[in-house]
């Protein structure tokens, strides 16, 4: 595995890094921390830190695992924190030093980083400054992740085979006499499914619901041990499958017995706005556009949609963009820009519609902006279960 960014991405993030004043850029994943923009522009897969040099355009990482990272790491400086007394911390405080030959540095840092670890800069290097700017750092480095690289297209696309495979598999079983009783007994199914045919990991923990609690956007437990699955009304299983680095999110919508009226108006929303918001994004050239047309039809319907209609997918299962409408709350709209829909997106299409007394249904497929258009590369469907 190498980095996921591309040479020309890594230049842009230097010039932005530039035209933002600062002299570094550091960057911390652990256990009690993710950053993913370590992996995204190191390749390194987890626990360490990194040093952005802006202006001798230098990538500097200090992993915990350096065996790991000499196998994954495509990096300019590799550190090994054994050659330091102390550790890693040890390690990245010498190589702060190090690195801050200018007399005031100034350090950016992004908003998830543990107050700790600002704190030791500060007491490490007094005169350097902390530069904490979410609207323009972590703005850059969501801009840079929000448009997909022919290698990231490339990796992400045998997620979406085994993730197509697996709804093929859940409906010829349900179809026929099958063993899968309960939310759990799904779940563990689909899991074990996914690495028997070559994953990595669940992108995410995998989320079932039974017509007993569908109505519930996200279920806690995310699938439960007891409760019957094939009880009569709406139901969902929401998974993604991590593959190769980079996880697919499909939400498949079940229908077990005859559906009342009520029931029959969801589920044909549901696909009508499914539908309506693959079609827009034909045409549309921003993503807001694409919400609008989904909720719309689902307002007109008589129901609200408590979510957005979609988000990007890769390194996480929530990357930029999000497919959301333009707010209408002044405060938010301060801060509002409207996104474009640009070739290598991969985005989720998801409206859902949730009551309690029916139960929720939530379709949910994967889409590519490809220099075609749109190409919806899952199968998710609603299934009926007599």
């Amino acid at each position: 595995m190498s980095r996921f960014i591309t040479p020309e991405k890594l230049d842009l993030l230097f010039e932005k890094l530039e035209s933002l004043g600062l002299d570094l850029l550091y960057l911390s994943d652990s256990e009690s921390h993710r950053d993913v923009n370590m992996k995204y522009i190191t390749g390194h897969p987890e626990d360490a830190s990194l040093f952005l040099d802006v202006r001798n355009r230098q990538t500097v990482l200090i992993p915990w695992d350096y065996q790991i990272s000499k196998q994954y790491s495509e990096v300019n400086q590799l550190v090994n924190m054994s050659d330091f007394e102390g550790g890693v911390i040890a390690a990245t405080i010498e190589t702060l030093k190090d690195l801050s030959r200018k007399e005031n540095p100034k350090i950016g840092v992004p908003k998830d980083i543990p107050y700790y670890y600002v704190r030791l800069i500060n007491d490490q290097l007094p005169a350097g400054e902390i530069i904490y700017d979410p609207n323009n750092i972590d703005n850059v480095l969501d801009k840079l992740r929000e448009t997909k690289s022919p290698f990231e297209i490339k990796l992400i696309q045998e997620s979406f085979k085994i993730s197509n495979t697996i709804v093929d598999n859940l409906e010829e079983k349900f179809q026929n006499s099958n063993n899968i009783k309960t939310e759990m007994d799904l779940a563990t199914y689909v899991e074990n499914r996914m690495r028997h045919l070559g994953a990595m990991s669940v992108g995410f923990e995998t989320l079932v619901a039974s017509s007993a609690r569908s109505w519930q956007i996200h279920t806690y437990p995310r699938a439960h041990p007891t409760l019957q699955m094939n009880r009569p009304g709406l139901a969902l299983i929401d998974f993604g499958v991590n593959a190769k680095g980079l996880t697919s999110d499909v939400t498949l919508p079940f229908v077990f017995g005859k559906m009342n009226e009520k029931m029959k108006k969801i589920v044909e929303t549901v696909q009508q706005a499914h539908d309506e918001s693959v079609e827009k994004l034909k045409e549309a050239l921003y993503l807001h556009e694409v919400a609008e047309v989904a909720s719309s039809i689902i307002e007109r319907a008589g129901y609200s949609m408590p979510h957005s209609l979609g988000h990007g997918i890769g390194l996480t299962v929530h990357d930029s963009p999000f497919v959301r409408k333009k707010p209408t709350h002044e405060a938010l709209l301060k801060s509002w820009e409207a996104v474009k829909i640009e070739q290598g997106m991969i985005i989720t299409i998801e409206p859902g519609i949730y009551e309690q007394d029916v139960g929720g249904f939530r379709l949910e497929n994967d889409v590519v902006i490809t220099s075609k258009g749109p190409e919806i590369v899952t199968n998710s469907r609603p299934l009926f279960i007599n």
